[in-house]
């Protein structure tokens, strides 16, 4: 009895190896990807390659290579395709990020510039 049960324990050990190496590559991860394609389209919308062009140029990169893991059918390489979706996003993100930063500091530069001039002319007409 003892060998026979012996014997059943390693068939189903052996049988779960058998399956856990039969096992499917990982599918892409596609919500990372559209999260990814949401933060480029908007930094785009922001015009971002103006105020951040390494961030656009690398978040275009990092979404291009993680597509191109995802469709491997290595397990590992299917595995990188997540983080480097996320990084695409943080970078359009930094991206969009540095384009509102730069908006607004040429809006205040233009602020300080017209009461920079509004000043003169108020010294102007009190004659001093």
């Amino acid at each position: 009895m003892k060998t026979a049960s012996r014997s059943t324990y390693i068939l189903i050990a052996v049988g779960a190896l058998a399956l856990g190496a039969c096992a499917t590559v990982p599918l892409p991860p596609n919500d990372a990807f559209q999260a990814a394609d949401i933060a480029i389209s908007n930094a785009e919308n922001d015009h971002a390659a103006d105020y951040a062009p390494l961030e656009m140029r690398t978040a275009h990169e990092k979404i291009s290579a993680a597509r191109a893991d995802a469709m491997q059918t290595d397990e590992v390489q299917v595995a990188q395709a997540r983080p480097l979706a996320d990084e695409a996003r943080v970078e359009a993100d930094l991206a969009s990020a540095k384009a509102h930063l730069g908006k607004a500091e040429a809006v205040n530069q233009e602020l300080q510039k017209n009461n920079s001039t509004l000043n003169q002319e108020i010294q102007r007409g009190s004659g001093g």
